[in-house]
């Protein structure tokens, strides 16, 4: 299981590549989900908050926030791609 600090920082690597990808694309969309995100993952502190944060963004992205499917393009399938299996691992 990884541990809090590394789960923070691979969610964050993730949400990097999203909002690049989003730039890439010339996705404004995708690019305001990447930037709720970083917000939503300032300043986490312990394993349980980890936990908290990535289940809320499962939550949210699953439900169209941005959406895990239809993403386009392969920079921009990559990218969800990478953030989805992050936060999962987190929770």
């Amino acid at each position: 299981m990884p541990t809090a600090s590394h789960s923070i920082d691979e969610i964050r690597d993730a949400i990097a590549r999203l909002r690049a990808a989003a730039t890439h694309d010339h996705d404004a969309s995708r690019g305001e989900v990447a930037a709720r995100l970083a917000r939503q993952f300032e300043g986490i502190g312990g394993p349980a908050d980890v936990r908290a944060a990535a289940r809320d963004a499962l939550r949210l992205y699953r439900g169209g926030m941005g959406s895990f499917s239809d993403t386009g393009t392969a920079v921009m399938d990559a990218a969800v791609e990478r953030l989805r299996r992050a936060l999962e691992r987190a929770v």
